[in-house]
C-alpha cells in the first residue's frame, strides 16, 4: 500500500482542492526524471518482500482469530533493532506496517546479489523473518504466510483482541493517518459502498439458492447495503480485499533502458505466475470458485465512480501499458481503458519524454491523488520524488517501473507484484530466486515474450479462476521470443545458449499461442521444431550460459524443481492443498462451509508445515 509517510493526510474536499497544483508538481519531478536516464548500475541486487498473516490459535476451543498486534511487534522490533549491535548483512531483515493490523511486511536488510551463494542465502532469510516476528508473540502466535484468512469477514468475532463492534471492519486498517485517510478518500472518491461477489464453489450438500447475506459494516440509511448476489459471498469492505498478502520481487536493471525492457516482459509473465502461486480458495468461511486473491484486491481498492466503470481501469490492476521504445507494434489494446490527461502527456513529452514512456506516466499522473499531505505541496522539491511516489505509489499494477529516489540510491528497478504467498519459506524462496535467474536472462540474452495488451487481459481473467494451473490455458509468445542475432553470436553458442535459443525458434515468426502452464514453464514437445522450450528450461540453459559451476547448478535445481512440479501438477498449488484438506476434513458437511474447527486445523497444519 505504499510507505507510512510522516504528516497529516489531506481529507478528500481538500485533495480536490490542491489536486491540480499537485499533479503540475507530479508532472515536473517525472520530466526531471530524465536526468537519471544515463544512469548505470551494473550490479544486479534484487529483493523481495513478504507479507505476513499475524494469527493466534486457540488449542482449547479449537478456534483461529485474526492477532491485530502489528504495532506491538513493529514497537519491540524498533527498540531491539536500536539497542542490538552490529548484525551481518545477510541475516538482517527489515518489518515494516501494512494496510491491516494483522499483517507485517517483511524484507531483507540489505538487497541480494546474484552469485549463486547469494540466492542459496535467500530461503534461510525468509526462516529468520517469520522468527524475527515470532520473538514478539507468544507460543499459541504465529505469522503465518497465509494470503487470505479464511475467516476475515465472517459475521461474528473473528479477530485478538476482540471488537466492541462485532459487525465493523474499521478496527483492523493500521492506524496511520496516511492509511487511514487513504481508506476514507477512496470511499468518499467512488461515491457508493464497496461491492465485491466471488462464486461460491458448489459441492452437493450447498444451499440452492445461496446467499451470502452478512455484512461487515454497520451502514448509514442513506446507503443501505445491496441484496446480494446468489450463488456467489458478498465482499463489502476495502479491508476484505487489502488485508491479504502476497510475495513481491524487486530487480534492478543496468540502466533505464534495460529496466523499461524487463519491465514489459514481466507484465507477460503475469498470468501464469499468478495462476502457479494460487493461493486462495476461501473467503468468508466459504470455499469459493475462484483461487487467487487478485480481482477481489482489485474491486475492494476500487476509486471510480459509477460513470467511469466503462471508461477506467481499477487502480489495482493489470498493466494497460508497455513502456519499452523496442515494443512490437499492434501491442495496444484495441478498447482502451486509460485515464488521460492531454496536458499531461504533452508536458512530459516537451520535456523531452519518448511516446510510450510519457504515455505510462500520463495514464497514472492523470488520476486523482487519494492521498496526500499538505507539506509535500508546502515543501515541493524538483529534485526529490515525494510528490510523485504519491501518485505512482497508489496505482497498483501488477508490474512496476521504478526510478532512481537518489544519486547513490537504488537505481532502476522493476517490481513484480501478482504472485501469492507460499505457504513455506522453501516454497517462497523458490519462486524468489526462479523470477530473479529469468529476469537475468531476459536482460542478459534479450528475450522477447510480448504478448498483445488484450490477450494479456483475457489471461488475467483465466488465471483467477479455479485449477488455473492445470486446466486453463494463457496466451504467451510461442515463437519469435529469441532474437536471431543474439543467438548466431558465437561467444553465446560457445557458452551454452544453444539449448535455450535455437536457430529454428530465432527465425521463426513472432506468434503468440494459448499455452497451459506446463507448456510455458516446461515447453512443448521439442519434437516440433517451433516449439517453445519453457522457461525453466531457459533458465537452466542461462545458468550455463553463464558459466556457473556444475555443483552450484545442481544446489539451484531444488527450487527451480517446485516451478516446474507446480506447473505439471506433480505439486499441487496451495490453492489446491488448502481445498483439498478442507473437502478431506471429517467435519467438511459437503456444504461449501468450512467451520472454525477446520479452520483451526489448516492454520495448525500450515505452522506445522513451517516449523518442519
Amino acid at each position: 500500500m505504499g510507505p507510512p509517510v510522516s504528516g497529516t493526510p489531506l481529507s478528500w474536499q481538500e485533495l480536490q482542492q490542491v489536486a491540480p497544483i499537485a499533479r503540475q508538481g507530479a508532472v515536473e519531478v517525472g520530466v526531471s526524471s530524465l536526468l537519471d536516464a544515463y544512469r548505470s548500475d551494473l550490479e544486479p541486487l534484487w529483493g523481495d518482500e513478504i507479507e505476513y498473516t499475524l494469527v493466534s490459535l486457540d488449542a482449547d476451543r479449537s478456534r483461529a482469530t485474526l492477532l491485530l498486534n502489528q504495532e506491538d511487534i513493529l514497537r519491540k522490533e524498533e527498540s531491539q533493532c536500536s539497542s542490538a549491535e552490529e548484525v551481518e548483512p545477510w541475516n538482517e531483515v527489515k518489518l515494516q506496517a501494512e494496510w491491516a493490523r494483522h499483517m507485517v511486511e517483511a524484507t531483507p536488510g540489505e538487497p541480494y546479489g546474484g552469485d549463486v551463494m547469494d540466492l542459496l542465502r535467500v530461503e534461510g532469510n525468509m526462516k529468520r523473518r517469520r522468527k524475527l516476528i515470532g520473538q514478539f508473540l507468544s507460543p499459541d502466535q504465529h505469522p503465518v504466510p497465509l494470503c487470505v484468512f479464511p475467516g476475515l469477514g465472517e459475521k461474528g468475532q473473528f479477530t485478538l483482541p476482540e471488537s466492541p463492534d462485532e459487525s465493523s471492519l474499521e478496527q483492523i486498517c493500521c492506524p496511520i493517518p496516511r492509511y487511514i485517510m487513504m481508506t476514507q478518500n477512496l470511499l468518499a472518491r467512488r461515491q457508493r459502498r464497496v461491492e465485491s461477489y466471488i462464486p461460491v464453489f458448489r459441492d452437493e450438500q450447498t444451499e440452492t439458492p445461496f446467499h451470502d447475506n452478512s455484512m461487515s459494516f454497520e451502514y448509514p440509511a442513506e446507503h443501505p447495503p445491496g441484496n446480494g448476489k446468489e450463488g456467489h459471498v458478498h465482499l463489502d469492505g476495502i479491508g476484505l480485499g487489502v488485508g491479504n498478502c502476497c510475495i513481491q520481487v524487486t530487480f534492478q536493471a543496468p540502466n533505464e533502458i534495460e529496466a523499461r525492457w524487463l519491465h514489459d516482459q514481466m507484465i507477460a509473465l503475469g498470468p501464469v505466475m499468478l495462476a502457479l502461486t494460487a493461493a486462495t480458495p476461501i473467503y468468508k468461511g466459504y470455499l469459493v470458485d475462484t483461487e487467487v486473491r487478485w480481482g477481489r484486491t482489485s474491486e475492494c481498492f476500487d476509486d471510480r465512480t459509477p460513470e467511469e466503470l466503462a471508461t477506467t481501469p481499477p487502480r489495482y490492476s493489470w498493466n494497460r501499458t508497455y513502456i519499452s521504445q523496442e515494443k512490437p507494434a499492434n501491442m495496444e489494446s484495441k478498447n482502451p481503458l486509460t485515464p488521460m490527461n492531454e496536458s499531461v502527456k504533452q508536458r512530459l513529452l516537451d520535456g523531452g519524454m519518448d511516446e510510450p514512456l510519457a504515455m505510462h506516466y500520463a495514464t497514472i499522473l492523470s488520476r486523482d491523488p487519494i492521498v496526500l499531505n499538505r507539506t509535500d505541496l508546502e515543501n515541493f522539491d524538483l529534485n526529490g520524488t515525494g510528490i510523485f511516489d504519491v501518485y505512482y505509489s497508489t496505482v497498483w499494477q501488477h508490474v512496476r517501473l521504478k526510478i532512481p529516489l537518489t544519486d547513490d540510491g537504488p537505481g532502476w528497478r522493476v517490481e513484480f507484484r501478482p504472485m501469492e504467498v507460499q505457504l513455506t519459506d522453501f516454497d517462497n524462496a523458490a519462486f524468489a530466486i526462479f523470477m530473479y535467474l529469468l529476469s537475468r536472462a531476459i536482460t542478459d540474452l534479450h528475450l522477447n515474450f510480448y504478448v498483445p495488451i488484450d490477450q494479456l487481459g483475457d489471461s488475467m481473467e483465466r488465471a483467477q479462476k479455479r485449477n488455473a494451473a492445470l486446466e486453463e490455458r494463457f496466451w504467451f509468445r510461442r515463437t519469435g521470443w529469441s532474437s536471431a542475432e543474439q543467438c548466431e553470436r558465437p561467444q553465446r553458442q560457445r557458452r551454452g545458449c544453444v539449448n535455450c535459443c535455437s536457430k529454428s525458434t530465432a527465425h521463426a515468426s513472432p506468434s503468440c499461442a494459448l499455452l497451459t502452464a506446463d507448456e510455458i514453464i516446461n515447453g512443448e514437445d521439442p519434437k516440433d521444431p517451433s516449439s517453445f522450450p519453457g522457461l525453466v528450461n531457459i533458465v537452466r540453459a542461462y545458468l550455463q550460459y553463464n558459466n556457473t559451476p556444475v555443483m552450484e547448478q545442481k544446489k539451484i535445481m531444488p527450487y527451480l524443481d517446485v516451478i516446474s512440479k507446480r506447473a505439471s501438477g506433480e505439486l499441487p498449488t496451495p490453492a489446491q492443498w488448502m481445498r483439498s484438506f478442507v473437502t478431506g476434513h471429517e467435519e467438511y458437511q459437503r456444504d461449501s462451509y468450512v467451520n472454525e474447527k477446520i479452520r483451526y486445523d489448516l492454520i495448525q497444519e500450515i505452522v506445522r508445515m513451517e516449523d518442519s
